[in-house]
């Protein structure tokens, strides 16, 4: 039985877009100006923007768009950020302030990452647009990068949206190794520790191992995503993942808060994923669902994150409740997370 779902609306996302991107906090309604704009949710606000854009002529009934130029102006603020971020050697910057002066000389590998996976979405879904031919050529340059990123969870981003085979042998190879490097009967990780957006590890290299026909890379993805079922699914079945306020360090005690929407969004397309590669496995179909209802309200907790009648998604659970702040990653997770969900389950 599908779950009960309420439209998606992108009012939030519609006030804290501006002209030069979407504001990366708010201090409970209002955007948190101070803290200024990261190439991060410009890059989730790109892959949003090219699905929406994608999807708009067929009017489906579960989106409810606040005016019919909106994906367009989307893609239009997140790719020009992400033009304006890239520096000579083809890395990014990360942070602007509300100015537009870059606060950083360089961004971080996962930051780098996950502009890859934007821009490789671009070019694939929207191909014969002036929008792919100005990405096209940041995407060469940010690819020079593809054997010099040690980060796991950038090798993942970068594999996510990508079919050339050799860089995906190299990301699968990668991840392998971190695999086997860590791997015991009781923890089957890439790491020592859980942190965010766990699923990004399993997901790419399961990706990698369908896409070059590696059956041992399929196989040890799966054997991670069903370690991070067990470790991340209350007994009683809601999505508990790991909070921020320590992550689960091998050995120790888990963090139970702060929950944080991007590791149900994650949980979400990971599953998805798993879910069709592994011929319709419905456990994994179940483990995506209870992670969209996370935001409905199962949860620890027991309250929602999504307001539908607005489209804000609050910034997270903690020991006290819900986080009243509602910032880009929140509402972009969400988004990203249920647009896949509405796609492999029509």
């Amino acid at each position: 039985m599908r779950p009960s779902l309420p439209k998606v609306r992108l009012d939030h996302l519609q006030r804290l877009l501006t002209p030069l991107g979407i504001w990366q906090h708010t201090r409970y309604a209002e955007p948190w100006v101070e803290h200024g704009f990261s190439i991060d949710d410009q890059a989730r606000g790109l892959i949003v923007g090219v699905w929406l854009h994608r999807l708009a002529p067929q009017r489906p009934h579960w989106l409810e768009l606040p005016e019919e130029e909106f994906p367009a102006r989307l893609i239009e603020v997140c790719l020009h950020y992400i033009e304006a971020a890239q520096l000579e050697n083809g890395r990014f910057h990360n942070f602007r302030d509300a100015e537009g002066a870059w606060l950083d000389e360089v961004g971080s590998e996962d930051s780098h990452g996950r502009t890859v996976w934007a821009l490789q979405t671009l070019i694939s879904l929207l191909p014969d647009t002036a929008w792919a031919r100005r990405a096209q050529p940041l995407l060469e340059g940010a690819l020079q990068h593809a054997r010099t990123l040690r980060s796991p969870r950038a090798l993942a981003f970068m594999a996510l949206a990508d079919d050339n085979h050799a860089r995906l042998l190299h990301y699968g190879r990668e991840l392998t190794q971190l695999y086997e490097a860590t791997r015991e009967p009781d923890w089957r990780w890439f790491e020592n520790y859980l942190t965010y957006e766990n699923p990004r590890l399993p997901q790419a290299l399961l990706l990698c191992g369908v896409r070059t026909r590696t059956p041992e890379w399929v196989k040890f993805a799966r054997e991670a995503f069903e370690f991070l079922a067990q470790t991340t699914f209350a007994e009683t079945g809601y999505f508990n993942p790991v909070g921020t306020e320590g992550w689960y360090v091998r050995g120790r005690t888990r963090a139970v808060f702060d929950q944080q929407p991007v590791c149900a969004g994650a949980t979400v397309e990971a599953f998805l994923d798993a879910w069709q590669a592994f011929d319709q496995y419905q456990p994994f179909l179940k483990y995506a669902e209870r992670a969209l209802m996370w935001y409905h309200g199962d949860n620890i907790n027991q309250i929602a994150l999504y307001d539908p009648e607005t489209g804000v998604v609050y910034d997270g659970l903690n020991a006290l409740g819900v986080n009243l702040n509602r910032g880009a990653e929140s509402v972009l997770s969400y988004l990203l997370a249920r647009i896949k969900w509405e796609l492999y389950r029509r």
